[in-house]
C-alpha cells in the first residue's frame, strides 16, 4: 500500500511530468476489479475528463489530489498498486483501472493491487471530501509538535484499552499517511509493542513514539518511499523496512533475539520479543 513518502514522490513527479496538459480522453480502465472503488459510472468519466486542464498535485496523507480545470479534482488514494506516467502507448499495462490520455499523446494510468479509490469531485467538494481532507495533521507538518501528539496519546481514557497499532492506523485520531508499513519501523524505534495499550505508554516512550515517527517519515521521504513500492517512472523507492516479512526469524539488528510475527488487527505485526517487550 502507498503510504505518505510514496504520495508525495508520486505526486512530486507528477507535477513534473503532466501539470498543465490538457486530457484528450479518459476512462474508468480496461479491467473490471471488485476492490476498485469509484464514485461515478464509466459514462460520467468519460464525460467529465476530455477538455481538463491538469493543475496542481499534492500529496495529503494516503491520498493524491490532482486539480482538473476547471472546476473537478481527481482524487487517488488507500491504494496498493501502480501510478505511471507513460511517453507513449506502447508501456501501457495490459490492465488498468485508469487511463488519462493527454493531447500531446502521453498518458498516466492505474493499476489497482488489492483495493484502491479512484473519484472524480468537484473542486468545491474538496475540502470536505472525507479522504482529501483530515482531522488530525499531518506527521511532517511543522505545527505536528510533540506537545501536539502528546495530547492525542493522552486524550484515550484507561477504559478504551486500545492499542497503539489501533490509534496509529486506524479511528478518527490514526497518523494521516502511516500504514501498516511503516508502523513497524515506527514501533521498532521506540520500542514499543504493537499491542500496548495506549493508555499506559509513559511519557518517556510517548517521545520515544514522537522522535520515532518523525525520524521514519523524514528518512522515507528523502529516499522516496519503500523499496517495495514503484514511482510514476516504475522504480522502486530507496527505502528499506527495518522490520518485514523478510525478517521474520532472523535475528534483531540491536540485541540478536529473533524477530517474531503476529496477525493482529487485520495485517502482520513484526516485532523483536526483547526489544518491544
Amino acid at each position: 500500500m502507498i503510504e505518505l513518502p510514496e504520495v508525495l514522490t508520486i505526486a512530486k513527479q507528477m507535477n513534473k511530468e503532466i501539470k498543465g496538459k490538457t486530457i484528450k480522453s479518459g476512462n474508468r480502465g480496461n479491467s473490471q476489479h471488485k476492490w476498485a472503488f469509484y464514485n461515478r459510472d464509466a459514462e460520467e468519466f468519460e464525460r467529465i475528463l476530455p477538455g481538463k486542464t491538469v493543475g496542481e498535485i499534492s500529496g495529503n496523507a494516503g491520498w493524491i489530489i490532482t486539480n482538473l480545470e476547471p472546476g473537478y479534482a481527481l482524487l487517488l488514494g488507500d491504494m496498493g498498486g501502480k501510478i505511471l506516467f507513460h511517453q507513449n502507448d506502447e508501456t501501457i499495462p495490459d490492465k488498468y483501472h485508469l487511463m488519462l490520455h493527454f493531447e500531446d499523446n502521453t498518458y498516466l494510468t492505474v493499476s489497482i493491487q488489492g483495493w484502491g479509490f479512484i473519484k472524480i469531485v468537484e473542486k468545491s467538494e474538496v475540502a470536505t471530501d472525507r479522504h482529501a481532507t483530515q482531522k488530525i495533521l499531518s506527521p511532517i507538518s511543522h505545527d505536528f509538535t510533540f506537545d501536539y501528539f502528546h495530547q492525542l496519546i493522552k486524550s484515550y481514557e484507561k477504559r478504551e484499552k486500545k492499542s497503539i497499532k489501533a490509534f496509529m492506523i486506524t479511528g478518527p485520531k490514526k497518523m494521516p499517511g502511516i500504514g501498516n508499513g511503516y508502523l513497524q519501523d515506527i514501533l521498532f524505534r521506540a520500542k514499543i509493542h504493537p499491542k500496548r495499550v495506549v493508555a499506559e505508554i509513559s511519557d518517556d516512550e510517548i517521545k520515544g513514539l514522537y522522535e520515532a515517527i518523525k525520524t521514519t517519515m523524514k528518512e522515507a521521504i528523502e529516499l522516496g518511499g519503500k523499496d517495495e513500492e514503484k514511482d510514476l517512472y516504475n522504480n522502486k523507492g530507496g527505502y528499506s523496512r527495518i522490520l518485514n516479512s523478510k525478517t521474520k526469524g532472523k535475528p534483531c539488528q540491536e540485541c540478536g533475539t529473533i524477530i517474531e510475527k503476529i496477525q493482529y488487527m487485520g495485517g502482520s505485526s513484526y516485532f523483536c520479543p526483547s526489544c518491544q517487550a
